[in-house]
């Protein structure tokens, strides 16, 4: 009966040696979206996101992470300028006081959250009159300082906002206030390394609408808060996963050997099982083993792994149709530079350019308007009204060399075929093709210092290309 018993023990241990516990097994990767055929599909409301769930996601999958990252990195990535024509000066001084507040992190991280919770908030510090602005109280422009700081935070911590939802009002869509639950007042280390509160306890703040801005994402008329991009995308990020896990276990399948052996099959003592076991597993690490009785047998059934490219590629296709990060910029192989046919890259950043301006350039522009009318902030308080000023974002891509040397030849094309036609006059032409956002046709130019970094050809450089240009005619007509 023993016998039977410690035989029953060795063919257990065979029988759980193919069982892999390692980081790809699906259940040791934490909260994450259960694979296709576990569940059905979930839909969700407003009002229901698991923020929880939404954090871990963001935090375990490159994938998650990359949806909410990019767009809010690419549309802060080149920066911005504020542009004074009439005081180079004033432009510099400003400028500077603009990047001292960190505003492009504090930007990148509003449209991050924004993206992962369905709202991102940012709220501005400022310096008044009064030793302790309060928050619930509008910005007093009239005895304003200087503005300190712009933090941006997320929906974890906003316990409601009120939107005024009345069709005929003239604040319709606008937000009065919002109520935020801190957790902390911050903490300090003491000269023993001991931690120290740095405040009282804390208590719900209201924030009037004038000290924070407020950036939802797909928020329909009765949604209590914005939707989040992972939740968009949740299928999807799924469909991703599982391939990744169902890969994983391919890949493990391809280093499986089958060892026979009685003697190790049928081993009564726990620790010679052990010892020879750890023996064989080091001299093998990077391989998968089974132990079996030489009466028993082992088959390997290989995957048929034909087709599983269309699949995969069917994964990013659904990938980059709800997100609207085509693949080429979602996995790198589109940075910036475009090559002529990157039509869907174009496109991607020309919904960049909206983030930019339906969400970031107002914000901005209120910033700035806020620093001109702080008494403490380059030399005094000036009267926004009053400058000459715009805000322009440096451009987010620009073409490959080969296309853009194309595009110059065409552009000149066209400018000497119009002048010889009589259409246009060379000055003309030369405006025409001075306006071209183009990498080939700037390198003509030099810039001149001033504010707005316009751009003039040197008498030298108008000679020879009016030069060349008359050539181009000449040939023109000789052809």
């Amino acid at each position: 009966m023993g016998k039977k018993k410690k035989k029953r023990k060795a063919q257990a241990r065979a029988d759980s040696a193919d069982v892999r516990r390692d980081f790809m097994d699906y259940d040791s990767r934490g909260i994450t979206p259960m694979r296709f055929g576990d569940t059905r599909p979930q839909y969700y409301s407003s009002g229901s996101q698991n923020y929880a769930m939404l954090t871990s996601l963001y935090h375990s999958s490159g994938i998650a992470r990359k949806i909410v990252n990019k767009p809010a990195k690419d549309a802060v990535r080149n920066g911005w300028r504020l542009v004074i024509p009439d005081d180079p000066e004033m432009q510099a001084d400003y400028q500077q006081a603009m990047d001292k507040l960190k505003l492009k992190k504090a930007l990148s991280e509003e449209i991050i959250y924004q993206r992962l919770y369905g709202d991102g908030y940012i709220t501005i510090g400022t310096r008044e009159l009064s030793s302790s602005p309060d928050p619930y109280q509008p910005i007093d422009t009239d005895h304003l300082l200087s503005v300190q700081f712009v933090h941006a935070f997320g929906q974890t911590h906003v316990q409601r906002y009120q939107t005024d939802d009345n069709p005929y009002s003239e604040t319709y869509g606008q937000e009065q206030a919002v109520v935020y639950s801190p957790t902390s007042s911050g903490y300090k280390i003491g000269p023993n390394g001991e931690i120290i509160p740095t405040g009282e306890n804390v208590s719900t703040i209201v924030i009037d609408k004038s000290r924070y801005f407020h950036a939802s994402l797909d928020k329909l008329e009765d949604d209590e808060t914005g939707t989040s991009i992972l939740q968009t995308c949740f299928d999807q990020i799924k469909a991703a996963d599982t391939a990744l896990y169902s890969t994983g276990k391919m890949l493990f399948e391809y280093t499986l050997k089958s060892f026979k052996s009685d003697q190790m099959a049928n081993e009564e003592d726990e620790d010679k099982f052990d010892s020879d076991y750890r023996k064989l597993a080091d001299g093998m690490s990077t391989e998968s083993l089974v132990l079996m009785a030489s009466d028993e047998d082992l088959t390997k059934i290989s995957t048929n792994v034909s087709g599983i490219q269309a699949l995969y590629d069917y994964i990013w296709q659904q990938m980059a149709a709800v997100s609207d990060i085509p693949r080429s910029v979602f996995i790198g192989e589109q940075a910036g530079t475009l090559a002529g046919a990157s039509q869907d890259v174009i496109n991607y950043y020309d919904g960049i350019k909206s983030i930019q301006e339906d969400i970031l350039k107002p914000q901005i522009e209120y910033i700035v308007k806020l620093l001109f009318m702080s008494s403490q902030v380059c030399g005094g308080s000036v009267d926004p009204d009053s400058v000459n000023w715009t805000i322009e974002f440096n451009p987010l891509w620009s073409a490959d060399d080969k296309t853009q040397s194309e595009t110059l030849l065409n552009t000149v094309n066209a400018a000497s075929t119009a002048v010889s036609a009589g259409i246009i006059d060379p000055d003309e032409g030369k405006a025409m093709l001075a306006g071209q956002s183009n990498n080939a046709v700037q390198s003509l130019k030099v810039t001149v210092g001033d504010s707005v970094d316009q751009d003039m050809l040197t008498s030298g450089q108008l000679k020879s290309y009016r030069k060349w240009l008359k050539k181009e005619m000449r040939r023109l007509d000789d052809g």
